[in-house]
């Protein structure tokens, strides 16, 4: 086990970093959204959220669990060629899912539909093209000077709750703007991805658990 790593006080430029990297958080966040509610074209508003739905209802539980556990075990073990590998492949194995139930779902609502496997290949490369960042984020947070586990956490539940917010207003707003934009899917589209980018960090402290996660070594000494 790694021995223990004291704290600095965080600088200005500290700070500044640790924003813009919530900002860039906030952009992919968005862009996902984005993404996923173009991804069966001109499918009607409900098909739309309804994918979106179970997507998000699937994915941040199992992302969040998977970093939070294997990030832990990053920090604390010796070797960690394994465990970035094992951390790489859940993400993967997250998204793949999830998408893939959303595919499903919109093959189930609509056998008929003409869908471009163009999007789903599109975003897979653009998954596996974001491995070595993934590498190069794993090897940073292990020589971070503070364990994961005294960090807040993400809650999936809150994380949840705003999407359900987000796509229930953006179905709302597609229907109604249907009878007058024939994009409308798209421009509904933008709005979740401008809503998202911009919003998200301002609202970044609300979906933190208070109490951090345990450590493994906590977890395992914890009464049953």
């Amino acid at each position: 086990m790694n021995a223990p790593r004291h704290t600095p006080a965080p600088d200005g430029a500290t700070a500044t970093t640790t924003a813009r990297k919530l900002r860039m958080r906030y952009v992919g966040i968005g862009l996902w959204m984005a993404f996923t509610w173009c991804g069966e074209g001109n499918a009607p508003a409900w098909e739309h959220a309804l994918r979106t739905l179970v997507i998000l209802l699937i994915l941040p539980p199992l992302l969040l669990r998977a970093n939070r556990h294997l990030t832990h075990k990053l920090y604390e073990s010796a070797r960690p060629g394994r465990i970035i590998a094992q951390l790489i492949t859940a993400r993967i194995a997250a998204v793949t899912i999830a998408f893939g139930a959303g595919f499903l779902l919109g093959h189930l609502l609509d056998p008929q539909a003409a869908r471009s496997p163009v999007l789903p290949a599109l975003g897979f490369l653009l998954l596996l093209a974001s491995i070595p960042a993934q590498i190069r984020h794993a090897h940073r947070t292990r020589t971070a000077t503070t364990h994961p586990a005294t960090q807040p956490a993400l809650s999936a539940p809150r994380l949840i709750a705003t999407k359900l917010t987000l796509i229930t207003t953006a179905l709302l707003a597609q229907l109604l703007l249907t009878p007058y934009l024939p994009d409308a899917t798209f421009a509904v589209a933008a709005a979740l991805f401008l809503t998202t980018a911009t919003l998200g960090p301002k609202a970044h402290h609300r979906f933190l658990l208070t109490d951090p996660a345990p450590t493994n070594e906590q977890a395992a000494h914890a009464p049953t």
